[in-house]
């Protein structure tokens, strides 16, 4: 199944052909990519598979907001769901700490094919298309649309040549905004006050370590992110009135 990906009903059919296993093409602010619902494992063994997946080049796990976090931002560190906040939604990717936090999503034993034993990449894009599908289907298991090894796939006709009858739908919008990859930060020792970079994209290390920088003097000072702290607040409210 193909369909325009400006149109909310395609939108709408994707989301329902992954809540049923299947496996899609979704475009995003950098590069097409090849997605499944993270609370159904079978889907991202298939993905796995259909990708050839390197094992030096795993899954990574996508949000449409930080909220899809809250009910388990308790196990995560405050300076980093600061600095979450601060850079999303963006093309910036940070690899965090695996942990109990990854068993909401449903993954079971998928989860091996997410990420590493010791780490995951986890990203909110900066795309309208992408953040409405996951609002609909979940976190899902993203990996880009090509076979290891082979280019980037920058247009929606290219996914149709690379996996073919494979994958299950795509979302059609033509040629890709950027030809150029998400931006990958080593967030792994954020509590030691120190970030790295797995790869630099999209986003300039400069405008990632700015960012970081404006949230450490934040926590030095005993400060969160006001957005993010009103964001919990409200939730916490809308569970006491639940």
């Amino acid at each position: 199944m193909y369909r325009p990906a400006k149109k909310p009903r395609s939108v709408q059919q994707i989301a329902e052909i992954m809540k049923n296993g299947g496996i899609c093409g979704m475009p995003t602010d950098t590069v097409y990519v090849l997605v499944a619902a993270c609370n159904r494992p079978d889907a991202v063994v298939k993905a796995y598979k259909v990708k050839k997946q390197a094992q030096d080049r795993p899954m990574s796990l996508w949000i449409s907001s930080i909220k899809q976090l809250e009910p388990v931002r308790h196990l995560l560190s405050p300076l980093l769901l600061d600095f979450m906040e601060a850079a999303w939604p963006s093309s910036i990717s940070m690899v965090i700490p695996r942990g109990t936090w990854m068993d909401i999503f449903g993954l079971g034993d998928a989860a091996k094919h997410i990420g590493t034993p010791q780490s995951i990449a986890i990203r909110n894009p900066d795309c309208s298309v992408a953040t409405h599908l996951i609002n609909l289907v979940g976190p899902i298991a993203v990996t880009s649309a090509n076979p290891t090894g082979e280019a980037d796939t920058t247009h929606h006709n290219q996914v149709y040549a690379k996996l073919g009858k494979r994958v299950d739908g795509v979302l059609c919008d033509g040629p890709s905004p950027e030809n150029i990859a998400s931006t990958v930060v080593d967030c792994t020792k954020i509590e030691t006050g120190h970030i790295g970079f797995f790869r630099v994209g999209l986003i300039p290390k400069s405008k990632v370590l700015q960012i970081f920088e404006e949230v450490q003097k934040r926590h030095i000072h005993g400060q969160t992110n006001p957005a993010f702290e009103y964001e919990l607040q409200l939730s916490d409210t809308q569970r006491d009135n639940s």
